[in-house]
């Protein structure tokens, strides 16, 4: 169903509305209440200690440093996943600015680590087996905080994020099942392929619940349209800098453009 034209131009009765001056937040303020609102909000920044160390021990330290120049892989560039524009969009407030600006950060990020586990996934048969087992060794030394990632995606994002706003759990079965499909890391022996695919369950999981965060929060698309750019796949679904009003109306009825609604 396309959302953008089922709903209609105007929510707000008076052009004073407090809620005009957060049209993200107060427009889930108008759907939900305060109470939920504040309490599903918050809890989402924590996870920007987490990416943080992932980006620096996972996407820089692990794979641009160690892995990629040993296996010959492609380089991921962090100027064509983390795109930090929205901010510049006018009519909003600051604190929506800074919701995107977060948003913007924590989906780059994740679609940057998933595209270099893939890349590592694919690597090519003939490759020699002592290869294959530093990326084993790596992820096992990694293993530590894939446990604390682990824990983030079940406490942050499915129990202190997802029940207040009524937003859909990411499962590890759900996680696993799309690996299986792929044949996922199906090259590497198992004590390659085990800790590649718990690593890719991490990521993709975070992925899924970023996916509902952002087109929640900030569903509004980016300005930076050049070649090489890579923006997850929701982001066909956002807004414009120009349709403000119309996500008003979205997110204050049905509260998401993703096709997973808020389950209340």
């Amino acid at each position: 169903m396309n959302t953008k034209a089922a709903v209609p131009q105007r929510v707000y009765r008076r052009p004073a509305d407090w809620t005009l001056m957060y049209p993200i937040f107060g427009s889930h303020v108008r759907r939900i209440g305060w109470l939920r609102t504040l309490a599903g909000g918050l809890p989402m920044y924590l996870c920007i200690p987490l990416l943080i160390v992932m980006h620096v021990t996972v996407c820089v330290a692990a794979y641009q440093w160690l892995l990629r120049p040993l296996f010959g892989i492609p380089r991921v560039r962090w100027a064509d996943h983390v795109i930090i524009d929205r901010h510049r969009i006018e009519g909003m407030s600051w604190f929506d600015k800074f919701n995107c600006m977060f948003c913007s950060y924590a989906n780059g990020l994740t679609t940057m680590a998933n595209m270099e586990l893939d890349h590592l996934a694919r690597v090519d048969h003939a490759l020699p087996l002592w290869k294959k087992g530093v990326v084993a060794m790596v992820a096992l030394l990694l293993a530590p905080l894939m446990v604390v990632f682990e824990l983030g995606v079940q406490i942050i994002y499915n129990l202190l994020v997802s029940r207040p706003l009524g937003m859909h759990r990411v499962s590890m079965a759900e996680a696993w099942r799309v690996m299986a499909k792929d044949g996922y890391a199906a090259s590497y022996p198992w004590l390659g392929r085990v800790p590649l695919r718990c690593a890719k369950s991490v990521v993709l999981r975070f992925s899924m619940g970023l996916e509902q965060i952002e087109s929640s929060w900030c569903p509004l698309k980016h300005f930076e349209t050049r070649e090489g750019i890579v923006y997850p796949k929701h982001h066909d679904k956002f807004f414009g800098q120009h349709e403000i009003e119309q996500m008003r109306a979205v997110l204050s009825t049905v509260g998401t453009v993703s096709n997973r609604h808020p389950r209340w």
